[in-house]
């Protein structure tokens, strides 16, 4: 079962809005810029040398994302670039398919695998764009290019959500995660112009998972059998690494 892209439209949720702006060069069509000017975090790489043996571990060869890459490598035809430790970030990704990692993060929850799993996912959904290339975005509006991220956001929890379930993952640390940041935000009053409200990233997520399981399960039924036979190549994908 190969996840290309997925739609939140499809489910009722918000629109899909053609995720990621990774081009260059115009004022408004690099990525990095755009960032900038919403007021958004860039992660800053960390010297490899310097991690802890604990964080070092998680970009090791044998490490959790190198497994992780090869679950999600698996279904989505993307090898995804280079794990990069960094801190100002939880996680992001760039136009080389680079996925930058938080060192606090992985400090406080490394032992989480399923929140892990599912922030890692979230940014390979960002990878799935079908943006064209070479569009200068400087004739839309503050609202509308709020409006496009947060669609673009939306893409990603929807395949984050197929992803756990297909990798064998729960969404339910991932959930709690993003309620204990918007908790936060909500206390110190600070606006939220990049995502959907936690209603909507909680419904987008659980649909999504649920949606996959009950595909998985459909096939199952029809290639074999049983509801407790799992297909060889969902075998592969959960037993990856």
């Amino acid at each position: 079962m190969v996840v290309e892209k997925i739609s939140a439209q499809a489910a009722g949720l918000p629109p899909s809005w053609m995720p990621r702006v990774s081009t260059g060069g115009q004022a408004m069509g690099n990525a990095e810029a755009i960032k900038k000017m919403l007021g958004e975090p860039i992660p800053q790489m960390v010297d490899p040398s310097t991690l802890s043996d604990a964080v070092a571990k998680f970009f090791g060869p044998n490490g959790m994302l190198e497994r992780l890459r090869r679950k999600l490598a698996l279904f989505s035809r993307k090898k995804g670039g280079k794990f990069i430790p960094a801190r100002n970030t939880v996680a992001s990704v760039d136009e080389e398919d680079n996925v930058y990692v938080g060192v606090e993060f992985l400090e406080q929850f490394g032992e989480d695998e399923d929140l892990i799993a599912g922030v890692i996912a979230h940014e390979w959904g960002h990878m799935l764009s079908d943006l064209p290339r070479g569009v200068d975005w400087s004739h839309l509006s503050w609202e509308e290019l709020f409006a496009l991220r947060r669609d673009e956001e939306g893409d990603a929890d929807g395949f984050a959500g197929r992803a756990m379930q297909l990798m064998g993952y729960s969404p339910k640390s991932m959930i709690a995660f993003l309620a204990a940041n918007d908790k936060r935000r909500k206390e110190k009053k600070l606006p939220c112009h990049k995502y959907h409200n936690h209603a909507t990233r909680e419904a987008i997520l659980l649909e999504s998972f649920k949606a996959q399981k009950e595909s998985m399960e459909v096939a199952r039924r029809l290639f074999f059998g049983g509801k407790d036979s799992t297909g060889p190549k969902i075998g592969r994908v959960i037993g990856a690494g």
